[in-house]
């Protein structure tokens, strides 16, 4: 009962939210419209070098301002049957609209009451599986870590001469330390996660610096980063820093964990005790976690290889054009993850064998 309670209540909540998101036209300064009548003719089909066809499309929206007066308007949209670099509109769609001089243009599709419901959502189960003061700690850290990361963006953009690196590499050591401290404590357990993790990290990208030096960065495309404002090595190296410290701190939490368990068990052991039940818990987990990298990193570039591939290119191309950089993101990662196992299980035996040999 008590559960059916919970699950009710929490739809109850989504709900809500997404009935408030979806009638909260009043709090924007700009346009919001609601679309209510689509019209669409075929105005051209088009076939590119590569015999690709597509056909673009002319709506025409007819749009129910909800914050302006609640006059109804029309807006021409054109787009690609493809939707590759368009969007098709529908009846329904809340749209962000924009007024300049005396037409009116479409900004985006307004989505803030989807996100909104999912994020009650995920709130939701979190306080229905977890204590409420490990989420709070939990939400608040990753609240500290998102405003880290703004004044990270910012110091980067306003300063023309500033060290990417240096940044990213900083912002990266307050992630670590902020996440671990909120979640764990202030605790020998979070300061030897702590070290495991930065240690860890810090030796897999002096690896990778040493590896691209003596191969002259043979066979790395670092122009194909998109978008890229900035010397693209430099910002690839700032990726790649975060992203093996997010996948080493996962391991290395959970073999600190396990080892401190045996601690509470029996706090009389040898470091070989220790050593041989981190190096098994690494060789467990850090399979599952080499596939979820891989996966995450599939699931990116997916919707480019079948663009590649719609527009004639080879495998060959596609692997050293668009896979290149993402491939080696996730081997350095994965080499991070299996250093993690005997850098963490080291230190963590050293320092709990050192401490039952003071008692």
């Amino acid at each position: 009962m008590r559960h059916t309670i919970k699950y009710g209540l929490l739809l109850v909540a989504v709900l809500f939210v997404w009935l408030f998101l979806r009638h909260d036209a009043f709090l924007y300064q700009n346009p919001v419209g609601q679309v209510t009548q689509v019209q669409a003719s075929v105005t051209q089909k088009t076939t590119d070098e590569h015999g690709n066809a597509d056909v673009m499309i002319t709506q025409r929206l007819t749009v129910k301002l909800l914050n302006r007066q609640k006059r109804i308007i029309v807006i021409h949209n054109d787009y690609a049957k493809s939707q590759v670099m368009t969007q098709k509109y529908r009846v329904g769609d809340q749209l962000l609209l924009e007024k300049v001089a005396a037409n009116t243009h479409i900004l985006s599709l307004k989505r803030d009451a989807w996100v909104g419901a999912l994020m009650t959502f995920f709130l939701a189960l979190l306080l229905m599986y977890s204590k409420w003061r490990a989420t709070s700690w939990l939400l608040l850290s990753m609240l500290i870590n998102i405003a880290l990361f703004g004044v990270a963006l910012l110091v980067d953009i306003h300063n023309k001469d500033t060290n990417v690196l240096l940044i990213f590499s900083i912002l990266s050591i307050l992630f670590a330390a902020v996440s671990l401290i909120l979640v764990l404590g202030r605790t020998l357990q979070m300061a030897l996660t702590l070290a495991a993790t930065l240690i860890t990290t810090f030796l897999t990208i002096i690896l990778l610096i040493i590896v691209l030096d003596v191969t002259h960065n043979v066979g790395v495309h670092f122009e194909t980063m998109s978008y890229v404002t900035q010397v693209p090595a430099t910002l690839f190296m700032a990726q790649t820093v975060i992203g093996v410290l997010g996948a080493v701190m996962d391991e290395a939490s959970d073999i600190v964990a396990m080892q401190f368990g045996m601690r509470r068990e029996n706090s009389i052991r040898e470091f070989g005790d220790y050593w041989h039940a981190g190096v098994s818990v690494g060789r467990e987990i850090m399979g599952t976690l080499m596939n979820v990298l891989f996966m995450i990193f599939i699931a990116e570039t997916l919707p480019m290889v079948f663009l590649m591939l719609r527009n004639g290119n080879n495998w060959a191309y596609i692997m050293d054009q668009v896979m290149n950089l993402g491939i080696l993101q996730t081997v350095i990662s994965a080499i991070g993850i299996v250093l993690a196992v005997p850098v963490t299980s080291v230190i963590v035996g050293l320092a709990l064998t050192r401490k039952a040999g003071r008692q």
